[in-house]
């Protein structure tokens, strides 16, 4: 065990005291450390205490696992390599895969990609226990209602092709079926726990796990994203190290960086005194799982430099270049950590692997309920303003001004923010005449189709009528690949047959994830530079607002400068580790709502 005295207050400047990317109400405080839900009481129920205290015996401590013989296309070095290599690690092992997933576009992405890749790379295995299991919000997902046809995903696909392991009376049957999809305990026991975000305690969690428990399943592969693991309960997150044969850190999008990485683990890392051997965290990682109770004899930060154990992944990996080297300057190199990119596109695993079939990009299409469709399809209101002889323009929304807990929206008590959109899309016709360019809106998926039709008459009047609206509740990612992969059918919307862009991305708020991922995927799809990438995703038509804050609700500023300068800050706290590695604009390309409105076509 190595010793280390730290005086500095900081690693560096960059590490800021952050903000959402999503919006939130300026009323709610922001802690220190890492949120938790407030504790529910355990509930009685049929599990038993030594699923929570007893020791894994060394037996249960080697996992099987028998070789896929896959022909790998590219070498270890490879982009995704670390990705496509965890998923093979799953397919082919004797245990069961627990998902944990939470609300956001990306968990869902580089998720299902995971669970379909397993589930049809394992089909042949004759291992009893690897099973998968998929835990969703009760918002997006009822499994009551898997059958009926306006569901925002299609799970059923999985249940029918792979084998439900959910049967009637709340029984389960582990042995013939491959997958769980469920949002709610109730229908293998006799609690209801809704899911939300996350398990709200073990217990919840173990009555998923109850079948495996009691079948004498010890260890799990978890994944789990990354804000949801440092936000849950100690008791929950200790008992998943202590049973998972390994942890798969997804990404819930442009929160990595700032709040699992800088908030989180820069600010415990910066107060240790004490690090360790790779070898001395092996030994505390294996004999916690050896040891009676859930204590850890060392924070569970320390686990994450056994890359092994516990993988980090994010679309765009290349954050991590800044931070490490700000650990290297400051005598922390402990403290550097690997983290490992995801693909958006499902297609990407064929050049990785040598497969037989397409099946795993089809399965996913069809669960997300992109099988066999154009862009156009998405639209659910207002397709005939659609001209194919014009360009395209697309507003990418967000719920900064959704309505208040009373139901009332903002825009009727925030007229000076009201004025400044309407000046917005003023010089937005200016600069994009309706005659040239089709009017398209991708809204936030808090809003229904009533409400989006309300929204945009507050941000359009009269003009709504042009307005071709997007279904908010399928991601944009899996818009835009649908939409790629039309290019060779010459099919595509978004851009002409050569593959040049006939689109532009504009909106209110900069630091939507939604950004980030747009430049990412057109960078690896297209080998665009960043240039080029400009035709398509302009920072400078997403300009910062001079009299709100583009992430907290209801601030109200009165100096445009001092407004300027707020939301200049939200950006840096989103973007500040990917304007280092040149992956986004950096702030000179930033502009206001002043500097925006004088802009000339």
């Amino acid at each position: 065990m190595k010793k280390l005295f730290i005086t500095l207050s900081l690693l560096s400047t960059s590490i800021l005291v952050p903000s959402a990317t999503g919006c939130y109400n300026q009323s709610q405080t922001k802690p220190d450390k890492p949120v938790e839900p407030e504790k529910p009481s355990e509930p009685k129920d049929e599990i038993k205490l030594p699923y929570v205290n007893d020791p894994i015996s060394k037996e249960k401590l080697q996992v099987n696992s028998t070789s896929l013989n896959l022909t790998w296309k590219q070498n270890a070095d490879s982009l995704y390599y670390s990705f496509f290599n965890d998923i093979v690690e799953s397919a082919q092992n004797d245990i069961p895969s627990v998902f944990i997933n939470r609300n956001a576009a990306q968990v869902f992405i580089s998720g299902l990609i995971s669970i379909i890749s397993q589930l049809e790379l394992s089909k042949n295995l004759d291992y009893k226990y690897n099973d998968n299991l998929y835990l969703v919000d009760a918002s997006v997902w009822n499994y009551a209602k898997r059958l009926q046809k306006n569901n925002r995903f299609d799970f059923n696909t999985l249940l029918t092709q792979y084998g439900d392991i959910v049967k009637e009376n709340k029984e389960v049957d582990i042995d013939k079926g491959r997958i769980l999809i469920l949002e709610d305990t109730k229908y293998i026991s006799d609690q209801e726990n809704p899911y939300n975000v996350f398990p709200r305690s073990l217990n919840e969690l173990l009555l998923y796990l109850k079948p495996y428990l009691d079948a004498g399943v010890q260890l799990f592969d978890f994944f789990i994203p990354d804000i949801s693991f440092i936000g849950m309960r100690d008791e929950l997150r200790n008992w998943i190290i202590k049973h998972a044969n390994k942890i798969t850190i997804l990404s819930d999008g442009n929160a990595q960086p700032y709040k699992f990485i800088r908030d989180n683990y820069i600010s415990w890392s910066k107060n240790q005194k004490t690090h360790y051997t790779r070898e001395e965290l092996l030994k505390y990682w294996n004999e916690f799982k050896t040891s009676e109770g859930l204590d850890l004899k060392i924070n569970y930060h320390f686990f994450y430099g056994l890359d092994d154990k516990i993988k980090i992944y994010n679309l765009n990996k290349n954050y991590i270049i800044e931070m490490n080297d700000k650990f290297d300057e400051n005598n922390m190199s402990w403290a550097k950590l690997n983290i490992n990119a995801y693909p958006l596109n499902p297609k990407t695993i064929y050049e990785y692997l040598g497969l037989p079939d397409s099946i795993i990009n089809d399965t996913y299409l069809k669960v997300n309920n992109l099988y066999e469709r154009s862009f156009l399809d998405f639209i659910i209101e207002g397709s005939q303003n659609y001209d194919s002889n014009k360009k395209n323009l697309i507003f990418m929304g967000s719920s900064l001004f959704r309505k208040t807990e009373e139901g009332q929206w903002r825009f009727e008590t925030q007229k000076y923010a009201l004025d400044e959109i309407h000046e917005f899309f003023a010089k937005i016709q200016e600069l994009y005449p309706k005659s040239e360019y089709n009017y398209f809106f991708k809204l936030h998926p808090v809003y229904n189709l009533e409400d989006s039709k309300t929204y945009l008459n507050y941000l359009l009047g009269e003009n709504a009528n042009d307005a071709i609206l997007l279904n908010s509740g399928i991601a944009w990612e899996n818009m835009l690949l649908v939409d790629y992969e039309n290019i060779k059918n010459n099919k595509s919307i978004l851009f002409d047959e050569q593959g040049n862009s006939k689109t532009q991305l504009y909106g209110i708020q900069g630091t939507t994830t939604v950004l980030l991922s747009t430049m990412t995927f057109l960078r690896e799809s297209f080998n665009w530079d960043n240039d080029k990438v400009k035709w398509f995703v302009d920072i400078q038509n997403f300009p910062l607002s001079n009299t709100f804050n583009i992430v907290k609700r209801d601030i109200h500023y009165k100096d445009p400068d001092k407004a300027f300068e707020a939301n200049k800050q939200e950006m840096r706290n989103v973007y500040y580790y990917f304007t280092y590695s040149k992956d986004f604009p950096t702030s000179k390309e930033w502009i206001d709502m002043r500097e925006f409105l004088k802009r000339t076509k």
